[in-house]
C-alpha cells in the first residue's frame, strides 16, 4: 500500500506491505549474521540469471507471521580475498547447514570448524560453530527447527 501520512504541517509518502516490513527484518538480520546484505529466496528467485557470489545462510521467519523464509548472504562486495575463501568452502559451509538443520550438531560443528579453518574470519560460520556447541551442551527444544524468529 502506497500513502501519504502525517498531519496538518507535515506530510510524508510511504510504503506499508508486508515485502517492506520483512524486507526491514532481514536488513536488521545482517547485524546478527556478521554480513553486509541478505536477501531472501523470493528476491534470488528475481535476480537475472548471472553467476553471483552467494549462499545461503539460514531460515527466518517474521514475528506474528506462518511463512519461513530462507535468506541468502550476498558477498560480491567483500574484499576479493574473501570472496575467494567463501567460494571455496561453499561446499562445507552448505554441508554444515545441512546437518545443523538436521540437529546433527556434532557433524555441523564439525563443517563449520573446517570452514573457520580456511577462513577464520567468517561470521556466519562462527555463529553456526557457537550455535551447535550450545546444542551439543544444552538439551535442544522438542520443537526446534533452526528457524530464527526477527523481531
Amino acid at each position: 500500500m502506497l500513502g501519504t501520512v502525517g498531519g496538518q504541517n507535515r506530510m510524508d509518502g510511504t510504503v506499508i506491505s508486508d515485502a517492506v516490513n520483512l524486507a526491514a527484518r532481514i536488513e536488521s538480520m545482517t547485524k546478527v549474521y556478521g554480513v553486509s546484505l541478505l536477501i531472501s529466496e523470493r528476491t534470488l528467485e528475481r535476480v537475472d540469471g548471472g553467476d553471483h557470489a552467494l549462499r545461503m545462510v539460514g531460515r527466518v521467519k517474521a514475528k506474528g507471521k506462518s511463512e519461513v523464509v530462507t535468506v541468502y548472504e550476498v558477498f560480491e562486495g567483500d574484499a576479493p580475498h574473501i570472496i575467494e575463501l567463501k567460494q571455496q568452502t561453499l561446499e562445507i559451509f552448505a554441508e554444515g547447514l545441512k546437518a545443523y538443520f538436521a540437529r546433527e550438531f556434532a557433524a555441523a560443528e564439525r563443517r563449520f570448524g573446517e570452514v573457520l579453518a580456511a577462513n577464520e574470519a567468517d561470521p556466519v560460520a562462527q555463529r553456526y560453530r557457537a550455535c551447535c556447541a550450545h546444542f551439543l551442551e544444552n538439551e535442544v527444544e522438542e520443537h526446534w527447527t533452526g528457524v530464527d524468529m526477527l523481531e
